[in-house]
């Protein structure tokens, strides 16, 4: 971008989050999946909040509710590493494969997935948060396979290798 200062090159490299690359808007199927699984975390929160005695978990096994302070961490930095690394690699149209990409292959529902609403659950001491996560797992496994079709004609080979690398939902599991 000849002629284009340092602030307002950075400025149009952000400015490309908001458009297409290689086909593909930057929420992918995010659109689908959150709405998939959104019914379910309104439910949730309406359960716990107007029926905390159905909600509630054992009273038995509350010695593991400080486990959910040690979930809610991992989870909120592999979200964060992510939506980092998603912004900046978007923008650039690159395919981002390292850090919490490098992970699992979607980790800002990963992270959700496994760390952040079980996190909540184990915190409120509510087992209704572990619905959501249920059918955002399911909501990935039903939608993601039209991005995924996307990916593999953006970039090839490279693609591939990344699928035979990295799990799309499950953090470290083919390593």
């Amino acid at each position: 971008m000849k002629g284009l200062t340092t602030s307002s090159q950075e400025k149009q490299g952000w400015l490309n989050v908001f458009k297409k690359q290689h086909g593909m808007t930057i929420i992918g199927r995010g659109g689908r999946i959150i709405l998939f699984a959104l019914p379910a975390l309104a439910a949730a929160i309406l359960v716990h909040a107007y029926w905390p005695r159905v909600a509630a978990l054992p009273d038995s096994v509350r010695f593991v509710q400080p486990v959910g302070y040690l979930m809610l961490l991992p989870g909120l930095v592999l979200w964060a590493t992510a939506v980092v690394q998603l912004l900046t690699g978007f923008s650039r149209g690159e395919m981002v494969t390292t850090g919490a990409y490098g992970v699992v292959r979607n980790p800002i529902y990963a992270s959700v997935t496994w760390f952040i609403l079980p996190a909540i659950a184990l915190l409120t001491w509510t087992w209704v948060y572990l619905v959501p996560s249920v059918f955002l797992y399911l909501g990935v496994t039903l939608f993601i396979g039209e991005e995924e079709r996307q990916m593999r004609l953006a970039f090839g080979k490279a693609y591939e290798d990344y699928l035979a690398r990295v799990d799309r939902l499950v953090p470290f599991k083919k390593l």
